[in-house]
């Protein structure tokens, strides 16, 4: 969707998410304690922080259009989401 239509909601949405697999790729090679640590540290709060985010931007879209569309994916999707950072 971004590459077709690029804005500013897709930039930020992408840029959320390229923060959460920072933080993947920077817990790499720790042991299995040590990644939940620093998943509950640093993970969640960002995913709180996407959550919100996403709802408060479903608001302002329309039900139809593919960005509401993904959005509403992701937000059914959550629990799924954010498991392995419990």
């Amino acid at each position: 969707m971004h590459v077709r239509t690029p804005s500013a909601l897709t930039e930020e949405a992408l840029k959320r998410i390229g923060e959460l697999y920072a933080i993947k790729a920077e817990i790499r090679g720790m042991t299995a304690e040590q990644r939940l640590a620093e998943r509950q540290l640093k993970t969640k709060p960002l995913l709180k922080s996407l959550e919100s985010w996403l709802r408060e931007k479903m608001k302002t879209l329309s039900r139809h259009s593919e960005l509401a569309k993904a959005f509403a994916y992701a937000l059914n999707q959550w629990p799924a989401l954010t498991y392995y950072a419990d």
